[in-house]
């Protein structure tokens, strides 16, 4: 048993506190009055405050807002960054209808600033001098202080300094809530514009290119005539700064192309003078005299190469065959003389059929045969030579003109240095008249679209004055002010919950404190008995919800052990008052209704009730048979209930603890079993504050320990659970007395059988079990 408490007390220790649904119900629904109250105060609260606020009415005017217009004259170096320019658009003019110049400007159309014109009382900004010692006033510097002793000195010093930090202090603080001018002009238009920018609400309307412009005052008349104003203002505004924008671009490219004109022409004198200083020819941008003789040179080179090489091929071929030559063959003297050789050769042939050729007409044939091959052999030579004349010419004309190409070589190289800084003349030429030439073009573009620019904005719909306010709206304001007072009143609620700790839940018993609950006690009606005792409704109202509960804890504690209900059994608590002494009298009152005979013990000497319940005297009881000064016998005593005998506490010993300590109580329990008595109930003092409990605990084992719902603090039942421990005791379980429905999720047993109220239990109201125990003296 002690182990199995051990970990009981262990996961107790170990419980989880967070809170589930049905607690959180179970909370609101305690405090539901007070929930309601609250709600209902800040309702309250909410719709008065609605009721005499100011009204406000809103006037809007809707503006569109295109995309910035398209060029009027279309230049082939349009913007590159139209697309983004556009993007920005829309957000850049809700801004500027944000604008301080804008709200300045409907302010003075409207004659919304009564200190406009006002002058500054004078000596204003000369008020703000802190005040200056005499001394310095008067010119002249103060009086030397008396000389002090050195540790005079040093307090003087420090009290000094701390005097000045606490100045700069405050003079810092003064400065974080002051303006930095004092001219009342300026601070009346810095209050005016900023209440108008306030009460202006700029918002462009979602996938779309409209904006609504939304004016709020008191009055209706003046939030629409505003309302139109800055609209009409902002459009005029636009073309304003279109209008100075051309002006100033027309202004600015100007005075560029002056700049630009007086550059570009001494960039072409410059030019010129070099050209001259150097002898440079061009005959056009690109080419000058040197480059083109070169270029003339290099061709007509190629050229004679070509020549020379074919008169070359030419002589060295009839050098080596000149009689299968081109040349020759082609000749007509050599061909003529070819022809005469034929003729007489076939002469001489014919002949030499005849004749001998020593036939002197043969020898005459054949001399004529030898002078034309001479001849041919002669005109071959001429024509030879003259191939060979033709191939000196080309060699010659060759090597002049290579020697003249090398010479003119030699001049270009020259040239192209000095055509180095010919180039960068040219460049800077060339640059200087494209920006003057572009500066030209963008004048002319200014004037001409400067004229025909085009309004991209326009109201779609002029505000008009409202009929209604729209705040304060008195639904919204009641909904959040009851809101409000729900949220307060759960905060309240959940905050005191929280700071309760007391047992205020049925299920809250084991999850927290590892020990079983036996039974719970409602909370009912005291009935009208003649005795004092509560404990007896459960023999005068054996149906009520009372003596259910009782006989339900009588049944649990007989399944508690293996061998049933325990035949001792000790009833304690905490601390007093939780109803202890009554649940002691009511189970010792149903065991008896089986037909046991028990014995009820008030072992609380220091503070007796028993007696009280069952309207006994207390001359003799427990004290005196501990004491030894009675026998047991004479000591129990009859009471109304049949079976049920009670040793009552007795006059009250100066310690009680070490009476308790003896073997007498021991023996008594033991004697009661030889006298027949089936169980034995003690009334036991509360655990805290003193020992008698866990002495007592220690002879009886059977201990039932009483928690009054709603009130017995957690604290006080975990450190009464860990003396039990320390004891080497642990309980069968846990009596939760004064039960309602605010703390168990069971129906009443009142509810379960269909008993009314209006039997003995009707009448005042006041809770059954801490009626008998009463606060020690």
């Amino acid at each position: 048993m002690l182990q199995t408490g051990v970990l009981r007390g262990n996961a107790s220790e170990e419980a989880d506190d967070s809170l589930d649904i049905k607690a959180l119900l179970r909370i609101v629904l305690k405090h539901k009055w007070l929930l309601l109250s609250v709600a209902l105060l800040c309702l309250t609260a909410a719709v008065v405050r609605t009721l005499v606020s100011t009204p406000l009415y809103q006037a809007t005017t809707t503006l569109q807002i295109e995309r910035p217009p398209g060029r009027i004259v279309s230049f082939k170096d349009a913007d590159s960054g139209q697309e983004y320019e556009d993007y920005l658009s829309l957000p850049t003019q809700i801004e500027l209808l944000r604008s301080r110049a804008l709200a300045e400007r409907v302010v003075d159309e409207l004659g919304l600033d009564p200190s406009r014109g006002g002058n500054a009382p004078p000596g204003v900004l000369g008020a703000a001098a802190g005040p200056s010692s005499a001394a310095a006033l008067a010119g002249r510097p103060a009086a030397p202080a008396p000389r002090a002793s050195a540790s005079s000195q040093a307090e003087t010093g420090i009290i000094s300094m701390l005097g000045d930090l606490k100045d700069r202090t405050l003079a810092g603080y003064d400065k974080l809530g002051k303006p930095s001018v004092s001219d009342r002009q300026v601070l009346g238009r810095e209050a005016v514009v900023g209440g108008f920018m306030g009460s202006v609400k700029v918002d462009a309307v979602r996938g779309s290119r409209l904006v609504r412009v939304t004016v709020v005052s008191p009055d209706p008349a003046k939030a629409a005539r505003v309302a139109n104003a800055m609209a009409q203002n902002f459009m005029a505004m636009s073309m304003e700064r279109k209008m100075e924008s051309s002006v100033y671009a027309r202004n600015f490219l100007e005075d560029q192309i002056k700049v630009t004109k007086a550059r570009l022409e001494e960039s072409e004198r410059t030019l010129n003078a070099y050209a001259r200083a150097n002898s440079i020819l061009t005959l056009d941008e690109k080419t000058s005299v040197i480059n083109q003789s070169y270029t003339e040179l290099s061709s007509a080179l190629a050229k004679l190469e070509q020549e020379r090489i074919k008169a070359e091929a030419q002589y060295t071929e009839m050098a080596r065959n000149p009689q299968s030559s081109t040349q020759v063959l082609e000749n007509k003297t050599v061909q003529a003389y070819k022809e005469q050789k034929a003729k007489l050769e076939a002469e001489y042939l014919v002949n030499l059929g005849t004749y001998k050729p020593e036939f002197p007409k043969m020898l005459q044939t054949r001399a004529q045969i030898d002078e034309l091959d001479l001849r041919i052999k002669a005109e071959v030579a001429s024509v030879l030579a003259s191939v060979k004349s033709q191939f000196d010419a080309a060699k010659r004309q060759e090597d002049q003109v290579r020697v003249r190409l090398q010479d003119t070589r030699k001049e270009v190289l020259v040239s192209q240095d000095r055509s180095v800084d010919l180039s960068l003349l040219k460049r800077e030429l060339d640059t200087n008249r494209q920006i003057y030439d572009n500066l030209l073009q963008r004048l002319k573009e200014v004037g001409v679209t400067s004229g025909v620019a085009a309004n991209n904005i326009s109201i779609v719909d002029v505000a008009k004055a409202p009929l209604f306010p729209f705040k304060p709206d008195l639904t919204t304001n009641a909904g959040i002010g009851l809101a409000v007072g729900l949220m307060l009143g759960l905060g309240f609620i959940f905050v005191r919950e929280h700071l309760d700790d007391s047992v205020k839940h049925a299920d809250e018993v084991e999850a927290q404190f590892g020990v079983p609950l036996l039974g719970i006690i409602p909370q009912v009606k005291k009935s009208k008995l003649a005795s004092a005792s509560l404990a007896r409704l459960a023999v005068d109202d054996p149906r009520g919800a009372f003596a259910e509960a009782y006989r339900s804890m009588r049944t649990a504690l007989q399944f508690s052990t293996s061998e049933g209900a325990p035949k001792r059994l000790m009833v304690t608590s905490s601390v007093s008052s939780e109803g202890k002494s009554t649940t002691a009298l009511a189970l010792a009152i149903n065991f008896a209704q089986l037909g046991r005979r028990v014995l009820l013990v008030d072992a609380d000497m220091r503070n007796p009730s028993m007696h009280k319940a069952l309207e006994l005297t207390n001359d003799g009881g427990l004290s005196n048979y501990l004491s030894g000064e009675g026998s047991r016998e004479s000591l129990i005593r009859e009471t109304f209930v049949a079976g049920l005998q009670v040793m009552t506490a007795g006059p009250t010993p100066p310690s009680p603890v070490d009476l308790l300590m003896g073997p007498k109580l021991l023996r008594l329990l033991d004697k009661a079993e030889e006298m027949g008595f089936d169980q034995v109930v003690i009334d036991a003092p509360p655990i805290l504050g003193i020992a008698d409990a866990l002495v007592l605990g220690n002879q009886v084992q059977s201990i039932l320990f009483v928690v009054k719902a709603g009130a017995t603090r957690r604290s006080a039942i975990k450190d009464a659970l860990r003396r039990l421990r320390t004891a080497g005791l642990m309980p069968l379980g846990v009596a939760l007395t004064r039960a309602s429905s605010q703390h168990t999720s069971y129906y009443g047993y009142d509810g379960y059988y269909g008993y009314g109220t209006g039997g003995t239990a009707s009448t005042a109201r006041e809770s059954v079990p801490a009626r008998l125990d009463r606060a020690p003296a």
